[in-house]
């Protein structure tokens, strides 16, 4: 919620830039270009369009439509080629955070890793284009209630940064996606909790709005296929749903029958799959994991 929050704060203040003083050019490097979406069934059409890049494939997109006092704002993350991500993520995840704002009302996509997707088309140092659809509910604590429904995106906006805006770090841009509890999962946070060495242990954690896990590998040899659960060593999985089926799974090599497969290993990113049958703590019926990941090492 903190990475949100503070995330959520620079838009807010890139959008009252825009709409102050009759600047047209609210991310303050001379950009102006074309961005557009219809929000709730009604066209939005901006008239003060900004554009920043930074170093790295991250990019802040800006734009109010003056007449109706709405703004949005796309925040992109790991972004180095065009591609589809999704929207409702936070920094550690290749994809990024979208919201509208009308007055002092906020709706913002939530870290479900699953609010909404952008297609970029085109992105090079000079220029960023694509599509996009998401819903946005209101930010914690409004007194709106309304989801915003997003559809239709485009957006073609020149940017600044030179050639290192699309120099995208290797350990940048982790994903975890597959299925989880039978839902669908898509990490919107991913945390290296334990850098994997020759013979160490591998951790990692990643997590959406509705679900989490924690994966522990130990005795890790690089790539290769490891037996989850057994063999007495520490090779588990914890899996927490919030929403129906709500519980927790797993949590011991006891309670977890599954293989993990590493297709790819460097210092900086592990690729590769896992699935696993785990066991409930507690009362409840077992469940299963499929996912593919790519996991940066911070």
């Amino acid at each position: 919620m903190f990475v949100r929050n503070r995330a959520l704060t620079a838009v807010v203040t890139l959008l009252l830039t825009a709409c102050g003083g009759g600047n047209d050019n609210p991310a303050g490097n001379g950009n102006t270009g074309n961005f557009r979406a219809t929000i709730d069934g009604a066209a939005w059409t901006a008239n003060t369009v900004g554009s920043a890049a930074a170093a790295g494939g991250i990019f802040t997109i800006t734009g109010v439509q003056v007449g109706s006092a709405t703004g949005m704002t796309m925040t992109l993350y790991a972004i180095g080629s065009p591609g589809t991500f999704p929207l409702g993520t936070g920094p550690t995840v290749a994809g990024g955070i979208a919201s509208v704002t009308q007055g002092s009302s906020i709706w913002s996509t939530p870290l479900s890793g699953a609010a909404g997707t952008v297609t970029v088309t085109a992105v090079s140092p000079t220029r960023i284009a694509g599509n996009f659809a998401f819903n946005a509910p209101p930010l914690l604590g409004s007194t709106q209630t309304n989801t915003r429904a997003v559809t239709a995106g485009a957006f073609d906006i020149p940017v600044s940064g030179g050639p290192a805006t699309l120099v995208v770090p290797d350990n940048a841009g982790s994903k975890v996606t597959g299925t989880a509890a039978g839902q669908a999962f898509n990490a919107a946070t991913i945390v290296t909790v334990t850098s994997p060495t020759i013979g160490g242990t591998f951790t990692f954690g990643a997590s959406n709005a509705q679900q989490s896990m924690n994966v522990i590998l130990s005795n890790y040899t690089g790539v290769g296929t490891y037996t989850m659960g057994s063999g007495g060593v520490a090779r588990t999985i914890t899996l927490t749903n919030v929403t129906t089926p709500t519980g927790s799974w797993g949590g011991s090599a006891a309670s977890t029958v599954g293989t993990m497969v590493i297709t790819s290993a460097t210092s900086s990113r592990i690729k590769g799959t896992l699935s696993a049958t785990l066991q409930p703590i507690g009362s409840g019926a077992p469940t299963t994991l499929n996912v593919s990941f790519e996991i940066g090492i911070q």
